[in-house]
């Protein structure tokens, strides 16, 4: 990475990795603070601009993880409901009464707990590999993170117009 990164792109680049936690304080904020840190910062460094990059690509890469999960979770989750209640047709509220049996909720319990340990193990990921980020962008490194599409590439040095490029020559 570049030799002249300052302590102020350090931080900054940290802060757009770290800002993916407003998650939990508002919906998408995973997605609209780094946006926003990045949108507003991305011109005052080519390290700040590609960690921005970083972040929102693997976001957007664990939201669709996380929503082809829950969409292959589905179709099992109700064809284990319907094989649990014993009816294949008509659900009705007697149904769900046969629920309460273990024996019959079992292959129900089993898809709930394997899809619920993998959307688990994606939000540890998504932990470990955000906090793992801000530290190496805090020490002025670069930063791969796992499992992540590349929606937006980063760039590199010869690819980043300078101001001295988009002037015409006299």
């Amino acid at each position: 990475m570049e030799t002249s990164i300052k302590t102020n792109q350090k931080n900054i680049a940290a802060f757009i990795h770290l800002s993916v936690f407003t998650q939990f304080i508002f919906p998408l904020g995973n997605f609209i603070a780094p946006l926003l840190i990045w949108l507003a910062l991305k011109r005052d460094s080519l390290f700040i601009d590609n960690h921005g990059r970083r972040a929102l690509n693997f976001q957007m890469s664990m939201f669709i993880y996380a929503i082809a999960l829950i969409l292959i979770a589905i179709p099992f989750l109700v064809w284990q409901g319907l094989i649990a209640s014993g009816e294949m047709g008509y659900i009705s509220e007697e149904t769900f009464e046969n629920l309460v049996f273990p024996g019959q909720a079992s292959g129900l319990i089993i898809t709930v707990f394997v899809f619920g340990i993998l959307l688990l193990a994606l939000f540890i990921i998504t932990l470990f590999s955000v906090i793992s980020a801000a530290v190496s962008a805090s020490n002025g490194e670069a930063y791969k993170y796992p499992l992540c599409i590349n929606f937006l590439k980063t760039l590199k040095v010869s690819d980043k117009e300078t101001p001295s490029d988009s002037s015409p020559e006299v």
